[in-house]
């Protein structure tokens, strides 16, 4: 399962890299897909994303800590599937539109670096 380890960890560098150098356009290209794709198909792409992570944090030299951003996944999974509408829509609100730019590009940067330890740590 090395390979998803180094999809995710350059997919997640790329995001980060995305926001911090285009705040306004990612957001925009973010709102985009968020009102595009319904919340329970959201929900299982977290999901999946997290049982993905699960299986395949034994390629890593800190397999715990790939485990435990597969186990938060699995759960931002089920709290997207589980809450009323008008509290997502009030999630997502805040997430594309009330957040600033400085947060947002706080976001960024701690997405590139998580990126860069996932993909130093694998073996």
């Amino acid at each position: 399962m090395k390979w998803f380890l180094y999809a995710f960890s350059i997919f997640i560098i790329a995001i980060g890299c995305c926001t911090v150098l285009y705040t306004r356009e990612s957001r925009n290209v973010l709102r985009d897909i968020f009102n595009k794709i319904d919340r329970k198909i959201l929900s299982v792409v977290e999901v999946t994303m997290g049982v993905l992570l699960l299986f395949s944090a034994a390629a890593s030299h800190h397999s715990w800590f790939i485990r435990l951003i597969g186990f938060m996944a699995i759960i931002e999974g089920g709290i997207i599937f589980f809450i009323p509408r008008n509290l997502y829509d009030e999630l997502m609100d805040w997430y594309l539109s009330s957040v600033s730019d400085k947060t947002y590009r706080m976001f960024g940067i701690i997405s590139l670096i998580l990126g860069v330890a996932i993909l130093s740590w694998i073996l």
